[in-house]
């Protein structure tokens, strides 16, 4: 088993995984990694999706899919394992008078909603997105499936950005981050960078 872990991790430092960074995103002096360039390419996805599914836990029974990046990573996943998915949306996304109309069909969490007719009571829920920062959308989103009934303590991700605390703050709420790839808080290459 230690062996197969191992090939595992071999397989992911080889992974290709291309981005471009969003300059000073989401805050200064910290680069987003847009995996648009890696996603618009099946021959680049599947790996991806193929080394994140192997990071999947066997008792999940469903993958949450944050807004925006984890979305279609989640439902990729969901298909290639058989499992459910649903959708996970950041408040702020939201317009105002959208929320005001959808509200009644929604489950309200610390910044961010699950459909009432996501039926999570006793299943195991993996989160899925492309990026760890701080770990405040994936802590907000275990809790809020806590709430429901549902058991969440895994958390998949492409990326997490170095120093800012991310897997901390999860492993202190229970979650376990698997992460693909970790990145310095800043672009290595001004050239990729928008």
């Amino acid at each position: 088993m230690i062996d197969q872990l191992q090939q595992v991790a071999k397989r992911d430092d080889d992974l290709d995984i291309p981005f471009r960074s969003w300059k000073n995103h989401p805050a200064a002096g910290v680069d987003f990694p847009d995996l648009s360039i890696a996603t618009s390419d099946p021959t680049l996805t599947r790996p991806i999706v193929d080394a994140l599914a192997s990071r999947i836990p066997a008792k999940i029974d469903v993958l949450a899919g944050l807004d925006i990046g984890g979305l279609g990573l989640a439902g990729a996943l969901a298909y290639r394992n058989g499992l459910g998915f649903i959708d996970i949306r950041k408040v702020d996304s939201l317009r105002n008078e959208v929320m005001r109309s959808i509200m009644a069909n929604y489950e309200l969490g610390e910044g961010v909603v699950i459909s009432k007719g996501a039926r999570l009571a006793g299943r195991h829920v993996a989160i899925v997105d492309d990026c760890l920062i701080s770990g405040g959308t994936a802590l907000a989103t275990a809790r809020l499936i806590r709430r429901l009934g549902g058991h969440c303590d895994t958390a998949l991700f492409v990326f997490d950005i170095e120093g800012m605390g991310g897997r901390e703050r999860l492993a202190g709420g229970g979650i376990t981050a698997e992460v693909l790839r970790s990145l310095p808080p800043t672009a290595a290459d001004p050239a990729e960078a928008v």
